[in-house]
């Protein structure tokens, strides 16, 4: 009995200690934490996806520069030839030819190969290529452009959870000891109030102020721990339980120099910030979009070759030269439609660029 008590008292001491190990917390700076957030934030991580993709578009679109090669091949077997006829021929032919010079059966196409291969290659597509191209360029500096502002905001998201955990750890200090100068003024309280010196309600006061600060402390510590929390996620270390230093030389209450020096005119400044540059690009992207909306409307030219194999009559082989012209004369309709939709999603998009880019001026006024 004693055996089996001293096990379960060591399985559950190992239980404790285990779980007081994993949850003690890892401290990190906040360069520290910078640096994991731009290593595994979702944000960031989706921002480097989303340039590889601008950059496999822009090589697909390269390819449409090239030649497009092509083949293709089928065989046939038939129970019967396709073409199985007897031939006779007149009694004043027949005593001409010399016998077995004319086949008296012919017996074609029971079974057969055909090959071919061919490449044609564009000569004028109305644009398209080319303003295809321009437009996966475009989308590759786009990319990179999100990329800067979703750093920036990780950045400033990074720093804003870790100050906040700084303050809410400076506030529970500070709760702390008043908690504790309420707890000594609670027994000092009591024993004036057993000597009869003040009456009772002056005691509770001082535990009802007590109550308080207990209260607010409980407040603070669970928003400290969702802070925590959402700084883990924030960085990629969800499952850690995680914690920050302060760096050296901070002093409670001590407030940084504005940096008027760094100020410069907004409305000269704008063009630099990458959410208005980020703008630009959208306008310039419809504009392409527009280009190649009517050039998918003009005729089209190509040259090409081919070359052809089939055994259908004996071995044959063909080769050919040629070229292409397709005027989308059915598709103007339609096409007339699809660039009044592309003029509108420009003008949107320059719209967009002249009401966002006084927003951005307006935010940095109020900054």
């Amino acid at each position: 009995m004693i055996n089996k008590i001293d096990k379960r008292l060591l399985i559950s001491l190992s239980f404790i200690i285990c779980h007081l190990s994993f949850s003690v917390a890892q401290t990190y700076s906040l360069d520290q934490l910078k640096q994991l957030a731009i290593e595994n934030n979702y944000s960031l991580r989706s921002a480097r996806t989303a340039i590889q993709q601008s950059q496999e578009q822009k090589s697909e679109a390269f390819t449409n520069f090239f030649p497009h090669v092509s083949a293709m091949g089928f065989g046939f077997q038939n129970n019967k030839p396709l073409v199985d006829c007897d031939i006779e021929l007149p009694d004043a032919l027949a005593a001409i030819v010399p016998q077995g010079l004319i086949p008296a059966n012919i017996s074609l196409m029971k079974k057969g190969i055909y090959g071919s291969i061919s490449a044609v290659q564009p000569v004028f597509m109305g644009g398209q290529i080319i303003n295809g191209n321009k437009l996966a360029k475009v989308g590759i500096e786009a990319s990179e452009l999100q990329m800067e502002v979703s750093a920036d905001q990780v950045e400033m998201t990074t720093e804003e959870y870790y100050w906040k955990v700084v303050s809410l750890k400076e506030k529970l200090l500070t709760l702390a000891t008043v908690h504790d100068m309420l707890e000594q003024l609670e027994k000092d309280v009591n024993n004036m109030v057993r000597v009869g010196a003040v009456n009772r309600n002056d005691l509770l006061q001082v535990q009802l102020r007590k109550g308080e600060v207990e209260s607010a402390q409980l407040e603070m510590e669970n928003g400290l721990t969702t802070v925590r929390q959402l700084l883990a996620q924030h960085v990629g270390k969800p499952d850690e339980t995680i914690d920050v230093t302060v760096p050296d030389g901070f002093a409670v209450g001590h407030v940084p120099t504005l940096p008027i020096a760094l100020r410069q005119d907004h409305q000269s400044a704008l063009a630099a910030t990458p959410q208005y540059r980020l703008l630009e690009k959208n306008v310039e992207s419809k504009r392409l979009q527009r280009a190649m909306a009517v050039g998918q409307n003009l005729p089209s030219v190509g040259v090409g070759a081919s070359y052809s194999y089939n055994d259908w009559f004996g071995k044959n082989t063909n080769a050919m030269v040629f070229a292409t012209v397709s005027v989308p004369i059915s598709g103007w309709w339609g096409g007339s439609h699809h660039i009044k939709k592309q003029n509108l999603a420009l003008q949107d998009a320059q719209e967009q660029l002249k009401d966002n880019g006084q927003k951005l001026v307006i935010r940095m006024n109020n900054a």
